[in-house]
This record gives structure tokens, sequence and C-alpha cells, in this order.
């Protein structure tokens, strides 16, 4: 069956289709385009109602199901709901669901499922998406900014920070003095956006992403197997694995493939972000050197006498 060749290849339908990508007829790519827009909720439609918003024909909605590797529009349907009640599971549901599970080691278990989780990350990646990534961070051209949701504003903070090191026309969107809806005047056709956004997908973080997109700016989009509505119309998509032992997604895949983008990124600057290391660190020499000089004239001072 298609659902179980799915579950043991690990690929989710937006895989599939990205595989395929370079082979698909202009109608395909039409219906596609729906599916991302949607969430791949339209693919549970009927083959009539899906070829009408994709303003195609029924057999061309039945040949890409084909070309997917589905024996039918059933089979491709099944697919979609099972991966839609994955996406949508909340910590409680992922808890109730494993509560009842016979207890076992958990630190060998989370051994195991953390380095399976970053093997498949790995594995998955699109060599052609992950060097677009690499060459649009290295753009010196361009002004990077980055964002995040709830839990993953943490990786984009640390993908920050490294950056900021590396290169200069580096920014961090977060919520401060200016809503992040504000920020968005900063972004123009010679930006780069890098959204983190992940299931339970912020809707806050897909419109401020859809806004910098209609502003020009290129998206590169970190998400899950299941894919945040971004991918629609995001330049570049690289997808991290969230399989936890806990009820609580796991963000270590998405951390190492940041590491990853970040060990990249550093000889491909070069010389460049070389200089721009060595002018922080002399900053920062600088600096303590200053504030050490004075503690120690500070501690010199012979004190005053007191007045008679």
């Amino acid at each position: 069956m298609a659902d179980e060749s799915a579950k043991s290849s690990g690929m989710t339908v937006a895989d599939r289709i990205r595989q395929i990508a370079a082979e698909m007829t202009p109608a395909e790519q039409k219906i596609t385009r729906i599916l991302f827009a949607s969430a791949m909720v339209a693919g549970l439609d009927t083959v009539a109602s899906l070829a009408e918003r994709a303003n195609v024909s029924g057999p061309s909605v039945i040949r890409l199901t084909s070309k997917l590797g589905f024996e039918s529009y059933v089979d491709f349907q099944r697919v979609l709901r099972l991966e839609m009640e994955e996406r949508s599971n909340s910590p409680l549901s992922l808890y109730s669901r494993s509560r009842n599970a016979p207890k076992e080691d958990l630190l060998a278990k989370s051994r195991d499922v953390f380095a399976a989780a970053m093997h498949k990350s790995f594995d998955r990646i699109s060599p052609a998406e992950y060097n677009g990534v690499i060459d649009t961070l290295c753009d010196l051209k361009r002004t990077i900014f980055l964002a995040g949701g709830r839990f993953t504003q943490l990786i984009a903070q640390m993908v920050y920070l490294h950056l900021f090191q590396m290169r200069p026309g580096v920014r961090m969107i977060q919520a401060g003095l200016q809503t992040r809806d504000d920020q968005l005047l900063e972004l123009n056709a010679k930006s780069v956006l890098m959204i983190f956004d992940f299931r339970r997908y912020q809707s806050d973080s897909v419109s401020f992403a859809r806004a910098a997109h209609e502003r020009g700016a290129r998206i590169l989009l970190v998400t899950d197997p299941w894919e945040s509505p971004i991918a629609e119309f995001a330049d570049h998509v690289l997808v991290a694995e969230v399989t936890s032992p806990s009820p609580y997604d796991s963000m270590v895949p998405a951390f190492a493939l940041a590491e990853a983008l970040i060990a990249e990124v550093m000889p491909r600057l070069g010389k460049n972000a070389v200089n721009r290391i060595e002018d922080l660190e002399d900053l920062r020499t600088g600096f303590e050197w200053s504030e050490e000089s004075s503690r120690r004239k500070r501690g010199h001072e012979k004190p005053k006498k007191p007045r008679k």
C-alpha cells in the first residue's frame, strides 16, 4: 500500500513533490502550488474540486498522484490524512498516546531517537537546496533577517549571533519596541528572510513571511517534514525531523542543521569573515584591557586622609 511505503521511507507528500519537481508539467506545478498554499488540505478535496481550484483537468490531478508513487487518488488522500493527524498533534495528545507505553530506559531511548532523527534529517536534504541557502547567506549584497516562533526563535537567535560575527548586514526580527509587522519596513528586494516555522504553524509567522515575499525579499524556510504553508512561496526549504522521546517536538535536528549551515558559511566567506571576527576580538580585548587597567588604577589610589 502507498501509505505503508510512505511510512517506511519516511517521505512525506511534500518530500515526494520536491523529488519530482524537475519532471512536473506546468499543469502539475499549478496543482502543487494549490497543495502547498493550503498546507496540503486541498488534497482532501475530490479530484474535480482540486482540478477546478488549480484550473487544470481532472486527469492532470490523477497523473500527478501517480507520479508521486500512489496507486490511486484514494491512497494519496489516505497518506495526507495520516500526515495531517501527525501535523496537528499537540504535546497533550502526544503524551496521552505514550503514557501507557511500557517503561524503558529513557536515557538510552533518547540517544537512539535523537541519533535516528539527525540521520533522517541530513539524508533528506537536497544538496541543491542546501547550497542555495548557503549561497544566499553568503551574498554580502543582501541584508539577512532572521525570525522564528515560540520555540524556534531560539534557533533563529543562535544563527543570528553567529552570522553577525561573520558578515555585515544581519538583523534579528523580534518583538520589542516595535511589532514584527513594523519591522517589515526594512525588508525589500535586497533582503533575505530566514524563518523557522514548525508544526502547529504560527499564523503570524506565515503572514509575516508572505508580506516579506510580497515586498521582494528572498525567503529561506526551515520547517518540519509536513512543511509550513510558507513553503508555497519560499525560495529554498530545508526540512528537519522533530521526533522526540518526550511529548514535545525535538529541536535537536534543527539546531544541528543550523550548526551545519554555520560551519559552511565560515569558510565560504573566507577572509571577510576572519577579518570581521578579528575586529570583534580586538574590540572585546580592548574593552577588557581598559576595564582591568581602570580597576588596577583604582586599587592603587591612596585613601584620602579624613579632615580634622
